[in-house]
């Protein structure tokens, strides 16, 4: 970490719009004790040292924390986030808060006070949200890993436009204390890098009570030994040629090494949508009844009559919504019985052009939305761990992501299966 490092960073940021803030000083001068410390034998681990990146929407003591809104411009956190405080006692350096969708409330990171996100491939398309600033960062080496959060998808959503790693762990294994909620019951906190090994690091230096300092994932796994789900209803209808055609070629090199592939039927699963809608949009007006008339004029466009039409869910709409996801749930549960993990599309298509409002493909037309949190709210929903791994481009050299599913606190085993695939797509 020196001055040519923050110099790439103000550079790119002028381009891309990754970042809201950048700790240029403070960063500098935890690099110099950092340097210092593992020079004296005082080595932390693999992160001691390390530039990392924080969506703006976790508290940093001392820094603003903007949520991607002007509402919140001048709201300086007095403590550090829980995740914070590990990350320092593991001696990573915060570089910077990045830029995010405000409140995290969308997909695209279209953000009109901020700057727009852009894609680091292609500037004319999405860089993916709500945590699109933080992939950015990665995608670019401007840092070497960041952390987000992902409520319906804004995690592995980025990371699969940006062709980076997002994972989203089991829901509440990192705590979300220091988090500006969107969603309480939905919200997690998620990990974006460029390969599985430095999501591994990470991840593990977040968990808590960790003492787990290799830089490396676990063993190899024989993959002739795993039963690998695909669902044939769902996760593979509406999809992108294109897409499909990589998620295939996945399966097929599974097969070739001997594991086994269940084709299995996932019940009710399209009522996730239905359910994470009025999750998060009860939740959400709830965390922001107080300010919306106050500050009517200042939320992003859509913003404020979303919040506004979440006051009017009933409870009974609500609690009807808790019930499907413990249907999901024990759904879920009993299809884990019998796979190790699950395949499926990280998105449906790849990064659509930033002034998309609708996307088609094929004979499909979908709000933008829609389309890009299709495959992945369903795990916000029931809590499962996911991840998005790269496994190539389309024909405009756009990434395509696969996501890989697991059981609960099956996150090593996801982890290891997507840096398999990664080493073999290579």
């Amino acid at each position: 970490m020196n001055n040519q490092n923050i110099k790439k960073i103000e550079e790119k940021n002028g381009e891309n719009n990754a970042f809201i803030s950048v700790s240029s000083k403070i960063a500098l001068e935890e690099a110099k004790n950092a340097e210092k410390e593992i020079l004296s034998g005082n080595y932390r681990g693999p992160l001691h040292g390390i530039p990392l990146a924080l969506k703006d929407n976790i508290s940093v003591k001392s820094l603003f924390c903007t949520n991607g809104s002007i509402i919140d411009k001048n709201n300086m956190a007095h403590n550090d986030a829980f995740l914070v405080k590990q990350l320092r006692h593991e001696g990573a350096i915060i570089v910077g808060k990045t830029n995010l969708d405000e409140y995290a409330n969308h997909v695209i990171g279209m953000n009109r006070h901020y700057g727009i996100i852009k894609n680091p491939i292609n500037n004319n398309h999405t860089a993916g949200g709500s945590s699109g600033g933080s992939a950015v960062s990665v995608a670019l080496n401007l840092s070497y890993g960041a952390i987000g959060t992902d409520t319906s998808g804004s995690v592995r959503i980025p990371a699969a436009c940006c062709g980076i790693v997002g994972l989203k762990p089991t829901y509440n294994l990192i705590p979300t204390e220091g988090v500006t909620p969107l969603s309480w019951s939905l919200d997690h906190v998620g990990i974006l890098a460029k390969d599985c090994n430095d999501v591994s690091i990470l991840l593990r230096s977040l968990l808590v009570g960790s003492k787990e300092t290799s830089t490396n994932l676990d063993p190899p796994m024989d993959i002739s030994q795993l039963t690998i789900g695909v669902p044939e209803n769902y996760f593979f209808e509406m999809v992108d040629e294109m897409v499909e055609k990589k998620i295939r070629e996945v399966i097929n090199i599974f097969i070739s090494q001997g594991a086994r592939v269940k084709y299995i039927n996932i019940p009710n699963v399209e009522q996730a949508l239905m359910a994470q809608e009025d999750i998060i949009g009860a939740e959400g007006a709830f965390l922001h009844k107080f300010q919306l008339e106050d500050h009517k004029g200042k939320y992003e466009e859509g913003n404020y009559e979303y919040f506004k039409h979440g006051l009017t869910i009933t409870r009974s709409k609500y609690e009807e919504s808790l019930i499907i996801r413990q249907r999901l749930n024990r759904d879920f549960q009993q299809i884990f019985n019998s796979v190790d993990i699950l395949l499926t599309p990280t998105l449906p298509i790849t990064a659509p052009k930033l002034t998309a409002e609708k996307v088609t493909w094929g004979n499909y037309e979908e709000d933008i939305l829609t389309a890009l949190s299709r495959f992945t709210g369903p795990f916000n929903v029931t809590g499962l761990p996911a991840l998005s791994v790269p496994l190539g481009i389309d024909m405009d050299g756009l990434p395509i992501g696969l996501q890989i599913v697991g059981n609960m606190y099956s996150e090593n085993k996801i982890v290891s299966v997507g840096k398999w695939i990664m080493d073999q797509m290579r």
